[in-house]
């Protein structure tokens, strides 16, 4: 039992990690508000629209986000190139030590993180993405194909996550996760 738990701390260090990063108060002082629809994608996840019907380029990058760490915990830490262009140098450090992780312990995941709702705002920290996702299709397995994680393990999570321009493009500069009911 012992081990099971540093497997779930050890997977979860990356989400901790996140949640020093950036201002406390960032959530409660929302200045504005993007409205927009949800669309369907080709990969099954939804992007946020505007009521033109335009795809938000800040709201995409964090979809762009999530699929990149889901291919990478799909390989179980082997496929980290992609991650580059879809985050900051930073988050990038901490995400490729989870990737490390994931490689020496043998770990993947076998599934996709389904994103149930995503919408951007501005806080006094910048731009902003909240966003809900579950993780009940994305189990974190061994090399033997038996779950890691303790039955008890948060299946919903509230992202919130810093976007910033990077040489032209949006990418995640991290934030927080914290399980919840969303």
């Amino acid at each position: 039992m012992r081990i099971r738990n540093l497997v779930v701390t050890a997977t979860l260090i990356p989400v901790l990690m996140l949640a020093g990063c950036g201002d406390d108060d960032a959530s409660s002082d929302v200045a504005a508000s993007t409205p927009g629809a949800k669309k369907a994608s080709k990969d099954g996840l939804t992007e946020q629209v505007d009521s033109a019907g335009q795809a938000d380029p800040v709201v995409d990058a964090y979809y762009d986000y999530r699929v990149a760490l889901d291919v990478m915990m799909r390989s179980g830490g082997r496929k980290t190139k992609h991650l580059a262009v879809v985050m900051t140098p930073n988050l990038f450090t901490s995400i490729s030590a989870q990737a490390t992780y994931f490689r020496t312990k043998k770990l993947r995941n076998t599934g996709t993180t389904k994103v149930l709702w995503a919408k951007r705002t501005l806080a006094s920290s910048g731009v902003i993405v909240s966003a809900c996702y579950d993780t009940t299709a994305a189990r974190t397995v061994n090399s033997r194909g038996r779950s890691v994680l303790p039955d008890t393990t948060p299946t919903r999570w509230l992202d919130e996550m810093r976007v910033q321009q990077l040489q032209g493009r949006w990418v995640v500069d991290g934030g927080r996760t914290t399980p919840n009911a969303c």
